[in-house]
């Protein structure tokens, strides 16, 4: 082909089969053209969608650098899984789903981060107060209890059960962040309160089953 032909790709006027002219393109066609391997119309659709995608994450995430870095997560994630994308022209609502996705990730992996340093002293038999052997015992196996009640629930759960207690969030505002109807958020904090409760009771039981 001469250096200065051109040639229709979908439906998006490429040059030199690599230089596309994205002036005025739809999402869907340039989503079809990032498919086809061109760089250049994924970068547009992140200068046409990060703005909003940004707001939206600020809404729950108030650190400006961390807003930065969730936005580049969610626009990987949606180059690494563009091809599952069944229905190009709803890139918009799409990018928002990952970018809901990747804030539950960040909070859920925060509220990890918040229990650490308590567990840390657990299991290193260092409690913050002083306390005799029995009691950093019954410390620890607290601290296991709440881990693996908090690993045992699903991830829209355990962001909502993180929001509410690690952020202050009421169930409004855990609805909104989640994408759910109030009803729904309510039902979720629940749910999600209920099974950890559990978690801790039975754990409880086995400590006073031990102790017999």
């Amino acid at each position: 082909m001469p250096r200065n032909a051109t040639d229709e790709k979908d439906g998006v006027h490429v040059e030199n089969r690599n230089k596309l002219d994205v002036h005025g393109v739809g999402d869907e066609l340039l989503v079809r053209a990032a498919l086809n391997g061109s760089s250049e119309a994924f970068s547009k659709l992140y200068v046409r969608h990060a703005a909003a995608v940004r707001r939206a994450l600020s809404d729950n995430v108030h650190d400006a650098e961390r807003q930065r870095d969730l936005v580049q997560e969610t626009f990987t994630r949606a180059l690494a899984k563009l091809g599952t994308l069944h229905d190009p022209g709803q890139f918009r609502p799409w990018i928002f789903q990952i970018a809901r996705n990747v804030a539950i990730d960040d909070l859920r992996a925060r509220s990890r981060m918040a229990l650490e340093p308590l567990d840390d002293e657990f299991q290193h038999g260092r409690p913050s107060v002083e306390a005799g052997p029995d009691v950093v015992t019954e410390l620890r196996a607290l601290a296991d209890a709440i881990h693996e009640g908090l690993a045992a629930l699903s991830p829209r759960d355990a962001a909502a059960l993180s929001l509410v207690v690690h952020l202050g969030f009421g169930p409004e505002e855990v609805a909104a962040a989640l994408g759910i109807s109030y009803g729904n958020a309510k039902v979720v904090l629940h749910r999600a309160r209920a099974r950890l409760r559990g978690a801790l009771v039975q754990q409880q039981l086995l400590q006073a089953g031990a102790a017999t």
